[in-house]
This record gives structure tokens, sequence and C-alpha cells, in this order.
């Protein structure tokens, strides 16, 4: 094994063992012994994602708020509040590691990206 996959390796061990990876896997599991709530979840987890990534012009401000309210007493029951709390603080801890590595390695595609923003 060269350097680079000992690193991968022992970074993917180091998110494994987070805090905020245990709790989580343990609030997932309980979640999955419920499958009608798992359902639920995910068509909440699915809305968002169609509401975040839609290609029609939205009011944002306006969606997260009718969002909150549609889901307002779905987000009161603690396992699927707890859940999906553990599954932002995950999904920050990647992207901050994922923002980390992108910003220290240089691959020379500002030029690239300043067309694609266009």
């Amino acid at each position: 094994m060269n350097r680079m996959e000992k690193c991968i390796e022992d970074l993917i061990q180091c998110i494994i063992e987070s805090d905020e990876y245990r709790q989580f896997c343990e609030l997932r599991d309980k979640v999955r012994e419920e499958p009608e709530l798992r359902q639920q979840i995910n068509d909440f987890r699915l809305h968002v994602f169609e509401t975040q990534n839609s290609q029609e012009p939205l009011d944002m401000y306006q969606e997260q708020n009718r969002l909150c309210n549609d889901y307002e007493e779905f987000r009161k029951n603690p396992l699927v509040n707890g859940f999906l709390l553990a599954e932002l603080r995950v999904c920050r801890m990647v992207q901050k590691i994922t923002g980390e590595i992108v910003g220290a390695v240089d691959i020379d595609s500002d030029d690239v990206v300043e067309r694609i923003r266009i």
C-alpha cells in the first residue's frame, strides 16, 4: 500500500470513529427499525434536495419557510430531528474535509471555473 492509500484509509477510519458518525449510525439504525418513518424521512430529504437543486427560479427564503411550515410537526419527532441533525453534522464534516483538500490542491482550473459560472 502506498502512502496516499494509507492516508485515505486513515482518514476514513477517523471519520468512522468520530462522535458525529457514531451518533449518526446509531440514529440511522433506529430509523431503519421503523420503515414508515424512514420513508417519511426519505421523502423529506428528497423534497429538500429537489428544492435546493431546482432549475426553476425560486425564492429560496420563501421555499425554506414553506419547508419549515410543511414539516414542522414531523420535525418535532425526536428521532426524526435527531437523525436529520446527525446527518447534517456528518455532511458538514465531509464538506469541511473536501473543502480543505480542494483549497490546498491547486489544479489550475480558475479560468475554466470562471467560464462555467457565466
